[in-house]
């Protein structure tokens, strides 16, 4: 297939905003893409490897530049501005392939499999000249596009296709395509999280072929998410159980999947990334405390501190999930203890079987090791002041709160459930100023969606941020948002934005960490929009002062 078939389907898909159009464009391109099926379902969401694959392209954007401008002969600096312009590479590169100096002698004309094949040949391209090789794989796809093939091939070496499709379009358009209902197709990707393998599946094998995909080891499923409850009191009513429900301590730290073959242990996280690399403390722990030859765990892993042997803020822990390298002397400042609350797998899957039946293979397969492997504190109160107990004792140690589970409930991937609810203290609103933002990705790529929030220090007379806002908008109030700040804009790099501060806005979160990438030396975690204070001005918003009395009162 030639990718100018694919560019155009993607030209067709950008151009328009109604779902049932985007779904009708894809489910054509799959019904024709024959063997290639695979290849071209991956590259509808702009990816050439399955979510929990841990080949990374590294293909930044100033390689990108370099390697457009390899191609082209256009200089570096006008393709900056092209790009400033828009805030989007993927356009510049299509103007200098449109006005490009140079062109090869004898170009071959792209095909999906060819730039398919050469972007998942990047992950592997290592050591000494690995960069430059880099920039001339993609100056070479760059040099035999057109220019429309060369917006989204740069694009996807980016990893940002930006035409607004996402897994639930995909979804819909693999359902149409094979004449499969949607929930089946939602259910195997959840399973699997391989949509390609999901695509030939729904082909081939239909709705039972679909049913028939189940657990694998080291293909990640989809974590079963909790909804969040108002009190503890409504906690334990909402999963169903009355006031007797299982409780668990909810630990501040990574939710994990461990996957376990004979001593081949990997640890991927709730987005699916494989970071067995940087625990290996937890997987000599797996090994150490987990009696089984193969199975799938659910838990969270916590770092602690330790010279007090206190869970850490996540803000610090968060620093072990991103390093690459000095792994082992991070690791022995902020060891972790994995804390285990499930089991899917202990050689066939247990998904439908009851919580309670879970928890006692879990019981059964590990052999706790206290610092290192641990089961998850938990405790099944006799009514709500046993419950209450529990769940105050779990704050005293430095815990965000505690779980509710319905003991009699199978595992659904994917899904905020009806019985499993978390229950955890809640912070004061605070009213803070927008500094600057950031546009979205996806189907808001239009909209700044990404905004940087401060509060005022009276005593600098001066606004110092204190997080960044991208949760709890509804599309409607993100356009109004992105409507009213648009003229605020002073200052424009790429896709982020310098604003004059004049808007205040209501935020709800989560906690109050201290942190040093924000000037307040504080972080809200999951801050989330509640609405635009219209009555107030920057320096009526909520001050320094008061972040840090409420990060205090939360200790």
């Amino acid at each position: 297939m030639e990718y100018a078939t694919l560019a155009a389907v993607y030209r067709s898909v950008e151009a328009t905003q109604a779902d049932t159009e985007k779904t009708a464009a894809l489910a054509d391109l799959f019904r024709d893409a024959g063997d290639l099926l695979p290849v071209v379902v991956r590259l509808a969401r702009g990816k050439v490897y399955p979510r929990y694959a841990a080949a990374d392209l590294g293909v930044s954007s100033s390689l990108t530049q370099a390697a457009v401008e390899k191609a082209t002969g256009v200089d570096g600096d006008r393709i900056e501005e092209w790009w400033k312009e828009t805030g989007d590479l993927g356009a510049a590169a299509e103007r200098a392939v449109a006005e490009r100096t140079q062109r090869t002698l004898a170009s071959t004309p792209l095909t999906v499999e060819r730039v398919h094949d050469t972007l998942r040949e990047l992950a592997e391209y290592e050591g000494a000249g690995s960069q430059d090789r880099k920039v001339d794989a993609v100056a070479g796809l760059v040099s035999d596009a057109d220019p429309a093939e060369a917006r989204f091939v740069v694009r996807t070496a980016l990893g940002h296709l930006r035409i607004g499709v996402g897994d639930g379009t995909v979804r819909d358009a693999l359902a149409a395509a094979f004449e499969v209902p949607v929930a089946a197709v939602e259910r195997a990707h959840q399973l699997t999280n391989d949509i390609a393998l999901v695509a030939g599946t729904a082909r081939d094998e239909g709705e039972a072929g679909l049913h028939d995909l189940d657990v694998e080891l080291f293909r990640p499923v989809e974590a079963m998410l909790a909804r969040t409850a108002d009190d503890l009191e409504a906690g334990l009513a909402d999963v169903g159980t009355g006031d007797t429900a299982y409780l668990e301590v909810k630990y501040d730290g990574a939710r994990v999947q461990l996957h376990k073959d004979g001593d081949d242990v990997r640890v991927f996280t709730r987005r699916m990334e494989d970071v067995t690399a940087q625990f290996p403390d937890a997987v000599e722990a797996v090994r150490a405390g987990v009696d089984a030859d193969r199975c799938i765990l659910d838990g969270e892993l916590v770092g602690y501190d330790p010279d007090t042997g206190d869970p850490v803020a996540f803000q610090r822990f968060s620093k072990r999930i991103k390093r690459k390298y000095g792994v082992e002397e991070l690791a022995a400042e902020i060891p972790v203890t994995l804390h285990l609350f499930d089991c899917l797998h202990d050689g066939d899957s247990l998904l439908d079987e009851p919580l309670a039946a879970r928890l006692d293979r879990l019981d059964a397969l590990i052999d706790p090791i206290p610092g290192d492997i641990e089961r998850a504190r938990h405790q099944t109160p006799d009514g709500l002041d046993g419950a209450e107990t529990f769940y105050r004792e779990a704050l005293s140690a430095g815990h965000e709160g505690v779980m509710c589970k319905n003991p009699a409930a199978a595992y659904t991937p994917g899904r905020r459930v009806d019985t499993m609810a978390k229950v955890k203290p809640t912070m004061e609103p605070l009213d803070l100023v927008v500094t600057r933002a950031k546009y979205s990705e996806g189907r808001r790529s239009e909209q700044l969606g990404r905004l940087y929030l401060a509060c005022y220090d009276a005593d600098r007379d001066a606004l110092r941020e204190v997080g960044r806002l991208s949760t709890g908008y509804t599309d409607e109030e993100l356009a109004a948002l992105t409507e009213r700040l648009e003229p605020l804009i002073r200052e424009r790099d790429g896709r982020d934005v310098d604003l004059d501060p004049a808007v205040v806005l209501e935020v709800e979160y989560e906690e109050i960490q201290e942190s040093t990438e924000y000037g307040s030396g504080y972080a809200l975690r999951f801050p989330r929009f509640l609405g635009v204070r219209e009555d107030l001005a920057p320096t009526d918003a909520d001050t320094h002062e008061r972040v840090e009395r409420l990060y205090e009162e939360q200790q």
